[in-house]
Parts: C-alpha cells; structure tokens; sequence
C-alpha cells in the first residue's frame, strides 16, 4: 500500500465517529484562486480547451467589421501644399505707401491666410467657380447636388454648396516654422475630392493676386489724383509770378530773401508731404479697425481697452520661458531622460503651460461659435488679432510722430512768414510766388516719380501663395480604415470569447479540476479517462452473453487501455488500501445520475475477478437498473423477484464471461424501492453471498439525490463515492460527502470519472502531467 493511499486511509479511519471533517475547499474550485492569484497554466489551458469558441468570436468580429465597414461610405481625400510668401516686400517705400493707403498692403501672415482660407467668404469663392464649370453630375460631383428620400436628384443652392466645401476642407501648418500650408478635401467621390481642392488652391492664388494688384492699382489711382491736383497748384503759382513779375517789373529777390522762400520752400513741402502722409495713415487705421470690426463687433476696442496689452505681455513672456529652455535643452541634450527633471527646466514647463492656457483665455473671450475666424489653435487666434492691433499701434504711433513733427514745421513756417514781413512790400510778395511754385515743383516731381513706380508695381504683382503640390485623385479612401476596424473587430471577438469563458467559468460550479478533489480529506483513488466509442465494425461480441460488448465495459474490449489500466489501478488501491485482502463489500455510489458510478461497478468487478477474486456484481438501484445491460443479461429473474420468493438463489446468479464474475441484476419492478436494501431478507441474502464471494460489489442509487441506499451503505465494508469530470456538481457533491459522513459511511475515497486530460492544466504535479502519463503508457503498452 502506498504512502499517501495509507494516510488519507489512516486519517480517514482516525476521525470515523463523527470528528472527519472536510478541508477548507475554495469556492471557485480552482487551487490558483486559492493561492491568491491568477495561473499562466489555468489560462493557457482554458484557451487551449475553449480553442474553438475563440477562434469562432474572432473570426465573427473581424468578419462583422469587415462588413461593417463595407457598409459606411468610402470618404476620399486629396492633399496639396501652398507656400505663402509675404509679397514684393514690406519695409519698401511702396509698398508702406499701399499699406497705408489701403490698409492691405502687399505681404500677409500665415495666420492671416489660414484664417482667409478657412472663412466662408472663401468658401462661397470656390463654390461660385466650381458651379460656373458644372463640372458633372452626382456620381461624381455629390457636392453640387441634392437627393431627397424619393430618390430626386436637384441643383444644390450657392451657399450649400458653400457650406460642404467649408466643411470638408481643411488647411493646416505642417510644421510651425515653415511658410508652408497643407490643404485637404474629403468626399465620398476621389475626383471631386481632387477636383475641388484643386479649385480651391486656384482660387486662393487667383483672388490673392487680384487683391494686390486691386491694393497697388488703387494706390496708382490716388498718386494719380495727387499729381494732378499739384500740378494744378504748380500751374496757379507759376501763373501767378509770371502775372506779379509782369505787374511790377520785380523779377529777382535779394540774398536774404532767396533764403527766405528757399527755408520755406522746403517746410511747406516737408509739411504738404505729412498731412498727405496723416491722411493715408488715417484710412489706414479705419481699414484695420473695420478689420477688427468684422471679426467680431466690439473686438477692436475690447482688445485696446484690456485684453490686447495682456495678450501681447503674455506672448513676449511666453517666448521668453520658451527660450530659456530650448538654451537648456540644446546645453544638455539626455535631460529628458534623467529620472528627476531639474527644478528649472521643471518650472519652465509649468510657466510655459500656464502662460499658453492664459493666451487661450484670453483668445476665447474674443471669439464665439458663430464668428467666421475659427479653425486655428488659441495661440494662432491671439497672433492673428495681437498682429492686427499691433499694426493699429504702430500706425497711430507713426501718426502722433507726423503730428508733432507737422507742429514744429507750422511754427517754423510761422517764423519765416514773419520774417517774410519785415522784407519790402514788392520784394515780400516776389519771395511768397517763388516760394510757392517751388513748393509745388518739389512736390510734383516726387509725387509723378511715386506715380510712375506704382504703374509699374501694379502689374507685377501676384498673390501671397504658391502651389508646391497639387492635389491628385486618390486610389483608396481614408475612412473607414479596414484595416483598423478588422484589428478592432478581432479585438472585439477577443473580448467577448473572454467575457464568455469568464462567465462560463465563473458559472461553472461542476468538478472542473483534478485538484479540487485533493483539497478533500479523501483520497482520490483514480481519474479514469473518458471512453471513446468504437466502431461497429470492431466491436467485439460477448461469448455467454447476448449482443455486442459496449463502449463502457472497456475491461473486455481492450484490456490494454489506458482506461483499463485506471480500473485496474481503482482495484489495487482499493486491496491495498484495507491491507493484502480486499473489502468484502464494496458499494459505489455517486452524488447524481449520469456521473457513471455503474460503468466504475461493471469494469471494476471484471478486474476483480481477472486477479481470482470470486466477484459478485449487485444491481441494487431499482429505480434506473443498467448492470444487465452492460453484461449483456436479461433483467428479468433478478433480485426483486428472489427477494418475494418467486426465484431460487440458483437461478439469481447469473454467469459472465468470466468464470470468477457472477451478477445479480435488479429483477422486475417494485412498488417499494426504498426499502429492500432495507429489508431482512436482503440482509440475509447478502450475509449468504459474503460467505461464498471473495468480493462483492454494489452498484446503488445515486445517494447525492436519493436516500434509497441509506443502510446499504452504512453497512458497507466500504463506500466508494464516482464523480464525474466537469459534469457533477460541486455543491451536490460536497453535500453528498457531509450526508455519508452523517450516516457513518466507511468511505474509502473518490473515483473520477470521465477524466479529459487535455482540459487538465496539470495541478500540482505540474502542467503536462496527465498528458504525459497517458501518452508513455500507450507507447509501453503497444
């Protein structure tokens, strides 16, 4: 006898009068949950055996996302690049005349032009053109066109059309130091998508170079107006010293007052070129705070006012932080990869955040929903309006300079007016005349010079952007990405077969584990495999008996499988277990029906009788009576019918195919099942059989759900408990184990039945075990 059989056995019998108790037994049935955590081997195994449940959940998500996207609409998406320049020049003498003079100028901002692109007036632009080319119908071109639930196909309106192109199409700086501008249009149709952004970038160059040339020409057209008007005050005032030289025969001034008209020749032109200056300064201002005006009605005062000083503090402190890091980051390139960030560069990141979430404070004040400025970030938004105040500031700046130097010149020409008074009468009026048309030559000359250079300026100008790439016809869409949605598919497949074998585990209250009948007080005494069936073609038939042998008495089929081995491995440590003699009487019950307590008693009392042990096999379960089926017998002439007195014990006993097996069957039906183990009768038969058998064994009801075998089994030499693998029910079986100790049952141990090595993780004899011990055995035995 084994050690560890010999110690369940002595423990067993230590506590027989009440005092055996179970061990703690975990609730989840599983000796990982026990050790308090999750088992790499429990979980391989329970893939391995739900294998196919997860590849069926994976297969269906990424199929049903595959189908999934099948059904959404194809959006296609062509990209193109524009490089936006800031014009001829700003800082040129022109160009500050256009500048002020319109209040556009000749350069922009990348701010400004991503704000330009992103309006709806740009929008409407490239819808006005797209629907004057009537390029195709909606197959094609779905944007210019309207379907109503009839299937009607009408002409969308102008600005419809506006609005989806305003929708779908989206400009972005690809990197913030580049002058570059990266434009896309999505549709659901490719040639629609490059179609149009290609339209759009058409028109952005078009309308940019006509808003230069426009600025330049309009310029053109107010030098224009100035030359003439001084031309004809150069007329008047060379008419008027011609007629006074006429007059009074004076023709020449003296030293001191060629002096005179030359100082105040150069002041009156000085002050005639300021206040043209302050006028062109004034509509320049008007057009920049119109500008405000437009983004929003109250911006351009609310931003001079209070926000406008906070923005621009804000921003010259933000690019101050933001330097002093880049310093310390260039100085010390593995500083981001220190476990500990320096207390400095630490402080710089917190500053630097703080200052751009008060920069976007402050930006949201100034803009809503509704205004037609939005598609930037905060700080681009901050830079568009801080740009245009700043440029207000300047120009007012520049207008309070003009302004105080134009008083300093009105003095000074006060000064030589006066001085002009104490010349000669004749000799005074002759220096004014002179002092007039030279005025009006100075000013002639240098208005005609600008005049002809702005002629020339207008019809170079172009827009503020260059096409760099045009957009193509794209040959797959962006959306929906397949490849993705297949990815989260199968991740979704995944997840429900997880969530399914959670849920089937977590309700799966059964004998799940080889090592849940460990943690009993009882011994486990074998684990029989699950029996295969076999073909009719090589069934074997029995020799004293009628029909063929059955799939369940795998003694007689196949003496050498592994499941014979089992049985006979259940027989030896039942004889060892009670020392070199077997139990008289051995009686084997289960917690429910089907967990094949009579598959354990037929095979079991075949090996008994194979070792020379006189064997008698009783079928006491009255209720569902199978042993004759499984030896190939008759029921009738069987117990029942002994018991009344209609059968002579010679005729009860039935023979085998095995010359030491003996079986008694259940006999016909009784009204009182529940008591002939019972009775006295059945009492003395068995007391009758002991004294001729070596063994006898007793297939009984299952006692988890009847307690029809109540005394039988407390009279046993022995109680063998069948359970069955992943098929009984725990609770019932533990149950079952508390109800026999309660009876005092000599129970002798557990039987497994039905045991799948493969849906074993191993236990504590480590993963592989069973698999292992099987797969050896086979190979030994062959």
């Amino acid at each position: 006898m084994s050690d560890s059989i010999q110690k369940h056995h002595n423990g067993y019998h230590n506590n027989r009068n009440g005092y055996n108790q179970l061990s703690t037994y975990p609730v989840s049935g599983s000796d990982s949950t026990s050790r308090g955590g999750l088992d790499p081997k429990r979980i391989l195994n329970l893939l391995f055996r739900y294998k196919w449940i997860v590849i069926l959940m994976l297969i269906m998500g990424g199929a049903g996302a595959w189908f999934f996207a099948d059904t959404i609409t194809p959006t296609y998406q062509s990209s193109g690049t524009l490089m936006i320049s800031s014009g001829p020049g700003g800082d040129d003498e022109l160009s500050q005349i256009i500048s002020q003079t319109t209040g556009m100028g000749t350069g922009s901002t990348l701010a400004n032009e991503l704000q330009v692109l992103q309006s709806r007036e740009f929008s409407r632009q490239v819808a006005q053109e797209v629907m004057e080319q009537n390029p195709g119908y909606i197959d094609e071109y779905p944007v210019l066109w309207n379907e109503d639930e009839e299937g009607n196909v009408t002409r969308a309106e102008l600005m419809t059309v506006a609005n989806r192109i305003r929708r779908n199409l989206r400009a972005v700086r690809p990197e913030r130091d580049a002058d570059l501008l990266e434009l896309s249009f999505s549709s659901s149709s490719p040639v629609e998508a490059a179609f149009i952004l290609n339209e759009a970038m058409d028109v952005y160059v078009e309308r940019s170079t006509l808003q230069n040339r426009q600025a330049a020409e309009s310029t053109a057209e107010f030098l224009e107006q100035e030359r003439e008007r001084i031309r004809q005050n150069l007329d008047d005032s060379e008419r008027q010293l011609k007629q006074f030289m006429d007059n009074t025969g004076i023709v020449r001034v003296d030293e001191q007052a060629s002096g005179l008209v030359t100082q105040q020749a150069n002041v009156e032109t000085e002050l005639q070129q300021i206040e043209l200056d302050l006028g062109t300064i004034d509509r320049a201002i008007e057009q920049h705070e119109a500008q405000m005006e437009r983004i929003r009605p109250g911006l351009s005062e609310q931003f001079s006012e209070a926000l406008g000083p906070r923005i621009r503090n804000s921003q010259e402190q933000l690019a101050e932080y933001e330097g002093e890091r880049t310093m310390i980051l260039t100085r010390n390139p593995g500083v981001r990869n220190r476990e500990q960030t320096p207390q400095r560069l630490k402080y710089l990141d917190e500053q630097i955040e703080r200052i751009k979430s008060e920069i976007q404070n402050m930006s949201d004040q100034l803009f809503t929903e509704d205004n037609e400025y939005l598609g930037m970030d905060s700080e681009e938004r901050a830079q568009m309006v801080a740009t245009t105040q700043a440029r207000i500031t300047e120009l007012r700046i520049e207008k309070n300079q003009l302004e105080s130097r134009s008083e300093a010149l009105r003095q000074r020409s006060e000064e030589v007016n006066r001085e002009f008074d104490n010349l000669p009468d004749g000799m005074m009026q002759l220096a004014r005349l002179q002092r007039d048309v030279r005025i009006n030559e100075e000013m002639f000359v240098n208005v005609s010079g600008q005049y002809a250079d702005m002629s020339v300026l207008k019809q170079s100008q172009f827009g503020f952007g260059r096409i760099l790439d045009t957009g193509l016809v794209p040959n797959t869409p962006v959306s929906p990405n397949k490849k993705i949605l297949l990815i989260l598919g199968i991740m979704i497949g995944g997840v429900l077969s997880a969530g399914y074998i959670a849920m089937r585990e977590f309700f799966d209250n059964s004998i799940s584990s080889v090592d849940e009948l460990k943690l009993t007080s009882l011994p486990m005494l074998s684990a029989i495999p699950v029996l295969g069936k076999v073909s009719k073609r090589n069934r074997k038939s029995f020799k004293n008996s009628k029909g063929d042998i059955p799939d369940e008495l795998v003694l007689l089929r196949d003496r050498s499988h592994v499941a014979s081995e089992a049985v006979r491995r259940l027989k030896n440590n039942i004889i060892y277990q009670h020392g070199d003699i077997p139990p008289k009487t051995i009686a084997i019950t289960s917690p429910e029906k089907g967990d094949g307590k009579s598959t354990v008693v037929t095979n079991l009392g075949i090996a008994f009788a194979e070792e020379g042990y006189k064997t008698l096999v009783v079928d006491t379960d009255f209720r569902r009576p199978k042993i004759h089926n499984y030896y190939g017998l008759s029921n009738e002439d069987g117990l029942t019918d002994y018991l009344e007195g209609k059968l002579p014990v010679q005729k009860l006993l039935k023979d085998s195919d095995l010359g030491y097996l003996k079986v008694v069957t259940a006999g016909g039906n009784t009204d009182r099942p529940e008591s002939i183990v019972s009775s006295k009768e059945f009492k003395q038969f068995l007391k009758k059989m002991e004294d001729v058998f070596d063994v006898i064994i007793l297939d009984t009801p299952p006692f988890g759900i009847i307690s029809d075998s109540t005394t039988l089994l407390k009279d046993a030499s022995v109680t063998l408990l069948v359970t069955k693998y992943r098929k009984t029910n725990r609770g019932v079986f533990l149950k079952t184990i508390e109800e026999l100790e309660r009876i005092n049952a000599n129970i002798g141990g557990i039987v497994l039945n039905g045991f799948d090595h493969r849906k074993e993780a191993g236990g504590d004899y480590g993963g592989g075990y069973y698999k292992s011990v099987y797969t050896d055995y086979e190979s030994y035995v062959k």
